[in-house]
């Protein structure tokens, strides 16, 4: 590493274009780069949502060595992405966070107003400027998988090993149950299914789920990209000939990412929930994977995986104080308003005071 960074910002029409090679080059670079630090996520993203794009990519001398997408809006600059993405920092090559993290909080500070969310723990330089606010914005729970999975099964709890075990006997032993995994030709289908059974999943609790409108149009056009990339796990349980349940995961540097799954509460006795993490799981282990990521949200559910990592995304707010102050009381009344009508509030903490 020479001298300070360079930092080049890309906010045309073509930015996509433009970048897709380096971007994707150095995704390949960096060890703490997930499915939402991908080119192919955030052009996807773009593709859906409006904003106004200004994209930081960052050299040390003529080498890429980091790249931040940022959106700015009417009165703040915040991540791309932001809101489907689990995991927002800046996508880095190794070894090289710490200058990048610093160049672009020195960066930042000439801007009005820098909103960052769900900024990984887990990102090796991560630390809020003096001057800025920062606070807990999601809790995520991960699973470290040992080689075998009658190893990893042989951890958890005698009830939730019984459950489990019914993926070698009972229904799926006589073929009366099967998991199907999307492939090219079946993935719309299975997407449908998803859907469906998500929003099933979720009016049982008089909410309406976290797939609508444009969110739906995005996630479609994101799961055939991952599909084809290899980075997609799209199972479907299928119980007697009918759909009951669906899980939403991707794959992505050795580690599996749960994003979100669905089923139909009328076969909650078959606990069709959990065989489908299970089953994802199972998958993962037997492909050599590392880790199995829950992603943003700390539910009961989600503990008796005897997750061994809890990691707390970060949300950073630079700007003066006065500003920040204003802007935080009417962003989180609202943010938290939404999140509470789509998800019943679950991934979105209480602000610490």
């Amino acid at each position: 590493m020479g001298e300070a960074l360079r930092i080049e910002v890309f906010g045309g029409a073509d930015w996509a274009s433009d970048l897709r090679d380096r971007w994707v080059e150095l995704q390949g670079e960096s060890e703490t780069a997930t499915p939402f630090q991908t080119w192919e996520w955030h052009s996807t993203w773009a593709s859906v949502f409006r904003g106004k794009p200004q994209i930081l990519v960052l050299y040390d001398g003529d080498d890429l060595v980091g790249i931040c997408p940022m959106v700015k809006g009417a009165v703040a600059l915040r991540p791309m992405a932001c809101g489907p993405s689990d995991y927002l920092h800046p996508l880095v090559r190794t070894g090289f966070e710490a200058p990048v993290w610093g160049a672009l909080m020195d960066h930042f500070g000439s801007e009005n107003l820098v909103d960052l969310h769900q900024i990984s723990e887990r990102f090796p330089a991560l630390k809020a400027p003096d001057k800025a606010a920062s606070f807990p914005n999601a809790t995520c729970l991960t699973v470290t998988l040992p080689h075998a999975y009658e190893t990893y099964v042989g951890t958890l709890s005698k009830s939730l090993r019984y459950d489990v075990r019914r993926l070698d006997r009972s229904h799926f032993a006589t073929g009366d149950a099967v998991i199907e995994r999307a492939d090219a030709g079946t993935l719309n289908q299975a997407l449908d299914v998803f859907f469906a059974q998500h929003r099933k999943r979720w009016k049982s609790r008089g909410l309406p789920g976290a797939f609508m409108g444009k969110s739906e149009e995005f996630h479609r056009r994101w799961v055939a990209i991952a599909e084809k990339s290899g980075w997609l796990r799209l199972s479907t349980l299928i119980y007697q000939g009918k759909s009951i349940g669906s899980i939403y995961a991707m794959t992505f540097n050795d580690s599996c990412y749960y994003y979100q799954a669905g089923f139909d509460p009328e076969f909650s006795s078959l606990s069709p929930g959990t065989l489908l993490v299970a089953h994802t799981i199972k998958e993962a282990i037997s492909e050599g994977v590392g880790t199995f990521d829950f992603c943003r949200g700390d539910e009961p559910y989600k503990r008796r995986w005897q997750p061994d990592g809890v990691h707390v995304n970060q949300r950073i707010l630079l700007g003066t104080s006065r500003v920040r102050e204003r802007y935080l009381k009417e962003a989180w009344r609202i943010e938290a308003r939404v999140r509470q009508r789509l998800e019943g509030g679950s991934l979105f903490p209480r602000r610490r005071t």
